[in-house]
């Protein structure tokens, strides 16, 4: 039966073609632009059914070894390039959700290569020995793949696990007020009556106590300030961006900060969690502070090429986060949120749902 995936699976067969037919990966910066640093590729390990490692050689070659430690075959570096520019073009011709790719599952048959997406228990989608020039260290990393060829990926995936709850202040709302109110079918007009009501929200809890301990783990402020940014980014004439709804929040400041810049002490609290996130936590179990993706990320363009986000360069991989990451809107109906209503103290509440995903 013919493999069939989606754009982002193929991509991550793309990036498997095009790194080892490149040799080394370039670093980006926060726009995606490569930089001259880069990182010579001495191995890419693949493990599915089997194992197979995947060296460059000093002909150009790729030699590929089974876990018996074998070689199975030495294949051209420009092979891979060839592969994966054709590749690259049926990913970009594919006008169906799921799609096949017969020649490249037929070279990817000949490289040990029988599916679309390694299996993983961690967020790393392809592991890498790379010769770091600076340090001279040759570490095997773990990488996560996000890819512009498909739709826009999620960094925070949406569940009831990542409700906030909110206590509606300012005005006394009626029963009937709230039935009306939550008969109003989109979130951001729903929202508007609300506000158009005289009220406000306030910050209550995190739902969840594993993800509101996660929050904790990371700052102590982390639950309210993140709590504040969904709130931002929840009224009706507001932006999305990440970055743009944190400097709304800095405007206001409801941490009271007194230092001299507002902003970057709001701007560090977001890019701690989005690299937390990114190379490791999930909302739903306990965060111990160890990053799975260890390596980074990679990141394939629009336009086919990939740079990569070396954890060893901290700043680069959060300004990356930071500035190409927005608030989304899950369903409502899926995850319990968005509606009003009077809880047990008579007061009235509502939850509103966090989720972060990359800008296209």
């Amino acid at each position: 039966m013919a493999l069939s995936g989606n754009k982002g699976e193929w991509s991550e067969i793309y990036a498997l073609f095009r790194l080892l037919g490149e040799g080394k990966i370039h670093a980006g910066d926060a726009n995606m632009n490569k930089l001259e640093l880069y990182y010579p590729i001495l191995n890419i390990i693949r493990e599915e059914s089997k194992r197979y490692e995947y060296k460059p050689d000093i002909q150009k070659h790729i030699v590929i070894i089974n876990e018996e430690g074998t070689e199975m075959a030495r294949i051209s570096m420009n092979r891979f390039i060839e592969e994966s520019i054709n590749l690259l073009q049926s990913i970009k011709a594919a006008r169906k959700p799921a799609f096949t790719v017969p020649d490249a599952e037929n070279f990817m048959n000949s490289i040990g290569c029988t599916k679309l997406k390694a299996p993983s228990r961690d967020k790393s989608d392809i592991h890498i020995v790379i010769h770091d020039l600076r340090t001279n260290m040759t570490p095997l990393l773990g990488f996560s793949i996000k890819s512009q060829l498909g739709k826009a990926s999620t960094l925070l995936n949406p569940g009831e696990t990542t409700n906030i709850l909110y206590r509606v202040e300012g005005h006394e709302l009626s029963d009937e007020q709230i039935i009306s109110i939550n008969s109003i079918e989109d979130h951001l007009p729903r929202m508007k009556a609300v506000y158009d009501l005289g009220c406000y929200l306030r910050y209550e809890d995190v739902v969840h106590e594993t993800f509101k301990n996660n929050l904790l783990f990371l700052d102590s402020n982390m639950p309210q300030f993140i709590a504040d940014c969904l709130l931002i980014s929840s009224l009706p004439d507001s932006t999305l961006y990440i970055h743009e709804v944190v400097k709304k929040v800095a405007e206001k400041n409801p941490l009271h900060f007194t230092g001299r810049n507002v902003q970057t002490f709001y701007e560090h609290k977001m890019k701690v969690l989005l690299i937390d996130v990114a190379l490791g936590m999930t909302p739903a179990k306990e965060w111990n502070g160890r990053y799975d993706a260890n390596g980074g990320y990679i990141v394939i363009r629009k336009d086919g090429e990939i740079v990569c986000y070396h954890f060893y360069n901290r700043n680069d991989i959060e300004d990356y986060l930071y500035y190409n990451t927005r608030f989304d809107r899950a369903s409502r109906g899926r995850y319990n949120f968005g509606s009003l209503f009077r809880g047990k103290d008579g007061k009235v509440y509502i939850k509103l749902n966090l989720q972060i995903r990359f800008i296209k």
